[in-house]
Order: C-alpha cells, then structure tokens, then sequence
C-alpha cells in the first residue's frame, strides 16, 4: 500500500522574531500513486507573501501531478514509458502556470498595497516581477507502480529509501552549494529544474526543507537520520497512527531547529508499507552499521584525542627532563662548588690550627718574657736602689772630704802662723 506523512514546523528564529512560518508541505495519495511535496518561502523582505508562495506552489504539484496521473492512470504510465522527460516537463510546465494563476488570483482578492511596497519593497515597485513577491523552492516526489520519479527547485533535500534500506541524494539544487536559491519565481524556472527518474519503485521518498538538513553537521549524520525515520514508518495503516507520527516529527524537529538551523523545517514521506519487511533488515542493519560507524567515530575521537594529550605528554616529558637535566646539572655544579669550599674550609682549619698554635706559642713567649721582664725590672730597681746609695756614699764622702779639707787648711793655716 502506497502511504504518506508529512510534518511542518516553525523555526526557532521565527517564533523569536514573531514572523509567520514559510514553509508548506503537501500530500496526495490513492490506490495509484502517491505524490509527496515541500516548498520554502524566501525569508527576506521582498518576498514578503512567499508563505503563500510555498502554499501555491505545493498546491500547484499536487494539482499538475493529479491532472495528468489520476484519470487514465494507465495510459500515463504507457506515455512515461515511451518518453519520461518530455511528460514531465509538461506536469513541470503546468506546474508553473498553475502557480502564477494561484498568484494572479491572490493580486486579484488582495492587492498589493502601498504600505507594503514602501515597508517591504523600498518604494520600487516592478510588476513584472510581481512573482518574486511570492518567492519559493519547491522539492516533488511520485511513487507508482511503473513510474517513479522527483523533481525540484531551489536548495532543499530530496532522500531516497531503496528496497536494501539504503538512503541516498539522487539530485539536489546545485546553486545552493554556491549560496544562491534557484526560484519558483524566477522568469527561467522551468530550466531551474531538475528531475530524477527511477527505475524501480524505492520504498520512500523522503523531501524536506533546507532547515532540516542544515540542523546537521554533515550529510552522512542527516542521511542516518532519514534512515532512523524510514525504520518507524511500519503500521502506519490507519489516519491516528499517520497523525500519531506526524506529530511526533514535528516535536523532533522543533527540538532539532531550536538546536540547529532554528529555521522553518517541513518534510513529506512518501512509501510502499507493504515492502516494510523486505527493507527492514536492510534498515536495522544499517542502523547496526551506523552505530558501529559511530562507535568507530567516537573511538577515532578518542584517538585523536588521546594522540593528542600523548604528545602534550611527550612534551611535558621532553620539558620536565630537560629541566630535570638542567637541575641535575645544577646539583654537579653545587656539589663541585661545595668540594671546593670543603677544600678551602680544610685548607683554612688548618691555617687556623697553625695561627692557634702560633697563638699559642706566643702566649708562652710572652709569659716567659714577661718573667724575663720582671727580673729585669727587679734589678733595676736593685740597681736603682744601689745607684742612690752609692749617691749618697758619694755625697758623704765629698762631704767628708769638704771638711777634711776644711780641717786641713785650718792645719796649714796654724802652721803658717
């Protein structure tokens, strides 16, 4: 059974900045086919009803797509056979003018106003380039037995689910890689195009908005988590259970644009339930092989990491030794200097000990010739002691020799007379 669901949430930056959600999302499905659309709305302020421009132009495939595919489901399929490219180029065509009338028909009940070409547009207003007002991408995936195909404009992603659970990119907008958005509103839309044609019916088609899969680092996380989607979609068979996973996407998503892109995201899965089985081994093995790849991942991290603390380590190490080198080298240095002076402390003990000696012997010296002194000084004072009294022996015997000389004159004088 051909099936579909689809979720639509407002990006994070949006609710922040009070403006309206741009995105759109769209789906058809019968016992036929089942076609699955998403549209993104330019975000700058010249594109101010481009909400409305990603509504028309979802509306306008599911319009195109049912006009040529619903009535004569056969014959379709005989002329997509015969000449694939050709028939969808006229579903792109009449895609385009369906959009341009839903446009015209919008102009008509709501004319553009003055206030919204001075607020919005600068003052300049082009009529012929009214359609930019309205500006949007547009990504379309048809799943039937006996054609299967996609197309797109603009930036966005357009996954594939093959019957072995494999998840690929088949086209994407390659103006997008260059940071520029190919326009539904552009003159030249239709060469904007690009299409894809399977040769086998996938089990999904998965087409979402670029807020989506700009949440993510790199393609191989984001196409592991349309992989994570497409292994939920079994029993999906009823309404509540389609409006139970629509749901639980659209809270997913709100977490992932708070977290991510904080942009608009909207998605629409298209898929063959019944082939659920056939690809759900694929599926939970690669699963299985996603988480060993991220297992891997983590421990290559973890190698980078640990290569990279080793080196810090190797570093440090280089660091500590040579400065240990470089105390070690110090130490010798201190210790040879400390030699020297122990050398110079034994040379100086035994300078010491000599002049202690010569102290010493010195001290004797002087005790001895202070004893020598001191006989000299006692016979000093003998001698001074002799000296005076010999004085005065001297003194008395002038004096003795004074009188005797006295007495002798005295003799002579009385001979004389």
């Amino acid at each position: 059974m051909l099936s579909g669901i689809s979720a639509i949430t407002i990006g994070q930056s949006h609710i922040d900045n009070k403006t309206e959600c741009q995105d759109s999302a769209i789906l058809d499905f019968n016992d036929k086919y089942v076609m699955g659309a998403v549209a993104d709305g330019h975000g700058s302020k010249k594109h101010f009803r481009s909400a409305k421009g990603s509504q028309f132009a979802v509306e306008a495939a599911k319009y195109s797509i049912y006009e040529y595919m619903n009535d004569n489901y056969e014959k379709f399929v005989d002329a997509y056979n015969k000449d694939k490219k050709y028939l969808i180029d006229r579903i792109i065509k009449m895609l385009i003018t369906k959009w341009h009338e839903k446009i015209q028909e919008d102009i008509n009940n709501e004319p553009i106003t003055q206030e919204e070409i001075d607020k919005y547009l600068d003052g300049n207003f082009n009529e012929d380039k009214i359609a930019s007002i309205y500006g949007t991408t547009l990504l379309v995936g048809v799943m039937g037995e006996g054609c299967n195909f996609g197309f797109l404009i603009g930036d966005g992603s357009f996954v594939v689910i093959n019957k072995h659970g494999k998840a690929y990119i088949p086209i994407e907008d390659e103006n997008s890689k260059a940071n520029y958005t190919t326009s539904l509103s552009s003159s030249d839309s239709f060469n904007g195009f690009v299409t894809h044609f399977f040769d086998e019916m996938p089990f999904s088609i998965m087409v979402s908005t670029d807020g989506l899969v700009k949440s993510f680092g790199d393609d191989n996380d984001f196409l592991d988590y349309n992989q994570a989607i497409a292994m939920e979609l079994d029993g999906l068979d009823t309404v509540d259970k389609r409006i139970e996973m629509e749901d639980r996407l659209t809270k997913l998503f709100e977490q992932r644009s708070r977290d991510g892109s904080e942009d608009d995201i909207s998605i629409s899965i298209i898929f063959n339930s019944d082939a659920y089985e056939s690809v759900k081994q694929g599926l939970e093995t690669r699963r299985k092989l996603n988480k060993i790849d991220e297992q891997i991942g983590l421990s290559k991290k973890k190698i980078v990491t640990l290569d990279f603390k080793q080196k810090q380590i190797e570093n440090e190490r280089n660091i500590n030794i040579e400065n240990w080198k470089k105390v070690e080298n110090e130490k010798l240095q201190l210790k040879k200097y400390n030699e020297k002076l122990m050398e110079r402390k034994r040379t100086l003990q035994e300078e010491l000990k000599k002049i202690e000696q010569e102290q010493e012997d010195v001290s004797k010296k002087k005790i001895e010739l202070d004893s020598i002194c001191k006989q000299y000084e006692e016979i000093e004072k003998r001698k001074l002691d002799e000296q005076d009294k010999n004085l005065a022996d001297k003194k008395l015997e002038e004096e003795n020799i004074q009188k005797k000389e006295t007495e002798k004159i005295k003799l002579q004088d009385s001979l004389n007379n």
